[in-house]
């Protein structure tokens, strides 16, 4: 399970740090209307917002480092086991899942990726 962890956390990851900057490029686009000038400052916009919120999500993420074996260690205290923590990452996985099919996978989504 502890590598199933941090798989899934590589691929969320990953797939965060490729989805953000198409979502605000796309956003910014569909803001700017048709034209050359304004096609090109959605892009310089998106550029810089996206590289904003990915900052900011980097510097949440490295508190990862901390956080997971801090909730391995409270699971322990408080269950004498792991398995609380892993089921309680199950569902913030789950989670996630979910939210980013409702926004970006799903049929008719909005900004789909």
């Amino acid at each position: 399970m502890f590598l199933c962890l941090f798989a899934l956390t590589g691929v969320g990851n990953g797939s965060t740090f490729m989805q953000v900057p198409v979502i605000f490029l796309t956003l910014h686009q569909r803001l700017a209307g048709k034209g050359e000038a304004a096609q090109k400052r959605a892009q310089a916009d998106a550029t810089r917002e996206a590289a904003a919120v990915l900052g900011f999500s980097g510097a949440i993420g490295a508190y990862g480092g901390f956080f997971i074996p801090k909730s391995y260690g409270t699971s322990i205290a408080m269950t004498g086991g792991v398995e609380a923590a892993l089921y309680a990452f199950i569902l913030f996985y789950a989670s996630c899942v979910l939210i980013n099919w409702w926004f970006y996978a799903r049929k008719n989504a909005e900004i789909p990726c």
